[in-house]
């Protein structure tokens, strides 16, 4: 996936507060690597298009996967804290080759952009040592609601052949994440840390679409978005 650039504008939006003050309020901007299953994607490019075309278009499998987050928590007690966490990203897997076709050599090109990725959780913090050492474990849970557009679109070209398949997707769809992490503060005044975690989540958006085109075998296709996956990340944060 592409990192939103603004990731690294947020790094300067982080709330300044006095030197040594601890106050109940942080927030932690973070990237992150996901390993999403992509099950029926990934089957759809190996088998639908490079199996039927003799291709070898990429999947999902064969990217990064990064994507780019923002949390804000309060604490409750030394142990508890709650808040909000966005995540969002986009990308894009593409390719052209030569195929043999009845009407001569012809130009295959494959794109499969997802244009957005994000979602929005409420996230829960346990953390069994409490917050008063250098640095600290915790338990991350958490619930909401992703949202995912992207357009897959494949053509098939030469001078006598102009042909195309085009899908476009989009929906709302909840999403689960469990998972642990630490935080470790950067000097004695326990204003700054580092924030390192893994997680699993499970989301998925299967459902039909309208498939358009030459190319199309039916009018409509099973588009599955499935994210459900493991997850690292590391961060940078601030109480105030």
């Amino acid at each position: 996936m592409k990192v939103c650039p603004a990731f690294f504008a947020l790094a300067c939006l982080l709330p300044a507060s006095a030197q040594g003050f601890t106050g109940p309020w942080s927030t932690t901007i973070y990237l992150q690597q996901s390993w999403p299953k992509q099950t029926e994607a990934n089957r759809q490019i190996k088998q639908d298009i490079n199996g039927a075309f003799g291709t070898h278009f990429q999947t999902w499998d064969d990217v990064a996967n990064l994507n780019v987050g923002v949390q804000v928590f309060r604490d409750l007690s030394p142990q508890w804290r709650v808040g909000l966490e966005f995540d969002y990203s986009s990308g894009r897997i593409r390719g052209s080759e030569t195929v043999a076709t009845l009407a001569g050599p012809a130009i295959m090109g494959f794109e499969q952009k997802y244009t957005t990725y994000a979602d929005l959780l409420a996230v829960v913090h346990y953390r069994p040592l409490g917050n008063t050492g250098p640095w600290y474990p915790f338990l991350v849970a958490g619930a909401g609601l992703a949202y995912d557009k992207d357009r897959t679109l494949l053509t098939l070209r030469n001078s006598l052949l102009d042909e195309h398949l085009q899908v476009d997707n989009s929906g709302w769809f909840p999403m689960l994440t469990v998972g642990a992490g630490a935080d470790i503060y950067l000097s004695d005044a326990r204003t700054w840390y580092v924030e390192v975690g893994v997680s699993y989540s499970w989301a998925r958006l299967k459902h039909t679409a309208d498939a358009r085109g030459s190319l199309a075998s039916s009018p409509t296709v099973t588009a599955d978005t499935d994210s459900t996956g493991p997850n690292v990340w590391v961060g940078f944060g601030r109480r105030f």
